[in-house]
């Protein structure tokens, strides 16, 4: 199953750039193509089909998004007319990134969105905001679960409390309460732009059988944010929710083990989240 393509969109958007990914999800030939090939292949791929084609699709129409929003701010660092900006974006988007053959919806849509998208890059929270999402978020870190510090003054604290764009802001992520959940530092610097766990590393969350259990204690942050990132994307996608919502439901992350014991020590076979808890599950494939 690609986790990205079905009959309605993988969760509830809250932002521009979650609009803009359900946009090319949803009319970019290409990529329906892509996930009809792939389905069709009977391609093995190491034992790993289902998990590497939604790998495949993820990372690819992602790539597009990223290319999309710094295209559109190098246009709207030039152009200062909104009809001015729509048109030079338009143009450029045609000769390097997309045709009217390759996408099948309403361009001019597509175009107001990716503007959209890359707006939201610049624009700080509203005074205040910070605040009600620390009044009313969880207590701790929604990612790791570590308690918040107190930074004395002119010194730097990694677990002092910020509030991370669930989507983040360089791909459309809105600065409103709806994508924003208190974070540590550490968490939200780890984070950086990363928006899915197809963005991620997954190279380095793979061990050999002589680093047993134990071994996970050395799994890097980055992709235990990316193993959570797949829980609450999964969860949000069967329960129909916000993808805030999700990380909500489904608590912090905890320690790395393995989903089945007679297979390696890969990303595709770890979780960081309680399944029996969030009924999440996921088998290796």
């Amino acid at each position: 199953m690609i986790e990205f393509i079905g009959p309605k969109d993988a969760w509830v958007e809250s932002t521009s750039g979650e609009r803009l990914l359900f946009m090319l999800l949803r009319h970019h030939r290409e990529y329906a193509f892509l996930v009809k090939t792939l389905s069709g292949s009977g391609l093995r791929l190491g034992g790993r089909f289902s998990d590497m084609s939604n790998f495949f699709v993820g990372a690819s129409v992602l790539h597009l998004m990223q290319r999309m929003v710094k295209l559109a701010k190098d246009v709207i660092a030039e152009q200062d007319g909104r009809l001015d900006q729509v048109r030079v974006l338009r143009a450029r988007m045609f000769d390097v990134l997309i045709t009217p053959l390759e996408y099948g919806g309403d361009m001019g849509a597509l175009v107001q969105e990716v503007l959209a998208s890359a707006e939201q890059s610049t624009k700080e929270l509203k005074p205040g905001l910070r605040d009600r999402v620390a009044k009313h978020g969880p207590p701790d870190c929604y990612s790791c679960g570590r308690t918040f510090g107190v930074t004395p003054p002119g010194e730097t604290d990694p677990l002092a409390r910020t509030a991370d764009h669930v989507w983040p802001r360089a791909l459309g992520g809105d600065s409103r309460f709806d994508n924003l959940l208190p974070a540590c530092k550490d968490c939200n610097n780890a984070k950086e732009h990363i928006a899915a766990w197809q963005m991620a590393w997954l190279q380095p969350a793979v061990f050999t059988e002589s680093h047993g259990n134990g071994g996970l204690k050395g799994l890097r942050r980055e992709n235990r944010m990316a193993l959570h990132m797949r829980a609450a994307m999964a969860y949000a996608n069967q329960n129909g929710s916000t993808l805030r919502d999700a990380y909500l439901a489904i608590g912090p992350r905890i320690d790395p083990a393995r989903l089945d014991d007679d297979q390696g020590y890969d990303f595709f076979n770890l979780r960081v989240h309680d399944e029996a808890r969030t009924n999440v599950f996921w088998t290796p494939a």
